[in-house]
């Protein structure tokens, strides 16, 4: 699927580690300005929809972000979206945002009625699935993902040539016990087994700790930094 034109991101920025931030709302019509920070690090902005969106409201939104002027040069900017609404956004976003999945399957295709698969996402034009994240952990009136199936996945996704943003986070309870750093370390324990050195260049972290999400609340910068 062909994509729009997108703004210019000037030139490319030296080195390739990724930070990923909470979901972005561009409602200033500019990019943040990342050009002064410190170091050579590239940063990876992130926005997940979650299970929201119409046709009406996603064509608003994509109008917002083809007008918001340049990417710094040292950002990426992606949108995980519904399944429903990456066609919309693979003809109608600017190129220079990349679409991700919010989830995909285990398998490969076959007879897994309602899975999608990675093989799936790439051949429509998707580069990015958004994998671990909390609530899919949590489960929602079903079961949770674990830690060990969340790595099988990526492994799956990054066979198929997908990048993956690979989410990570504690709960409340876990961060006034002082385990933050523990719960960490064990959901990416899987990952770090079953991974090869060359699959992690084609993931990233993506840290955001479960008590902040939809509470306007954020972790503090040094807690980041050392996860």
């Amino acid at each position: 699927m062909t994509r729009p034109e997108g703004s210019s991101k000037g030139s490319p920025a030296p080195g390739q580690a990724h930070v990923s931030a909470a979901p972005t709302a561009i409602q200033s019509h500019e990019f943040p300005n990342l050009s002064s920070s410190e170091g050579s690090r590239k940063y990876l902005i992130g926005g997940n929809w979650k299970s929201n969106g119409t046709i009406a409201s996603v064509e608003k939104i994509v109008a917002d972000f083809n007008g918001a002027g340049p990417i710094p040069a040292n950002a990426e900017v992606v949108i995980g979206c519904p399944y429903i609404h990456i066609p919309l956004l693979l003809s109608t976003l600017r190129s220079d945002i990349e679409v991700a999945a919010q989830n995909c399957s285990l398998t490969g295709m076959g007879a897994y009625t309602g899975e999608i698969t990675a093989s799936q996402l790439k051949d429509l034009g998707v580069n990015w699935v958004i994998l671990g994240h909390s609530e899919r952990r949590e489960g929602f009136g079903m079961a949770g993902e674990d830690s060990e199936l969340v790595a099988k996945k990526t492994k799956m996704a990054l066979s198929e040539g997908l990048k993956v943003m690979l989410c990570i986070g504690e709960k409340k309870e876990e961060r006034e016990a002082g385990t933050t750093m523990d719960v960490c370390a064990e959901q990416l324990k899987p990952a770090a087994a079953m991974l090869s050195k060359e699959d992690w260049a084609n993931v990233s972290i993506a840290y955001e700790p479960v008590w902040a999400i939809g509470t306007g609340l954020t972790g503090a910068s040094e807690t980041i930094v050392l996860i």
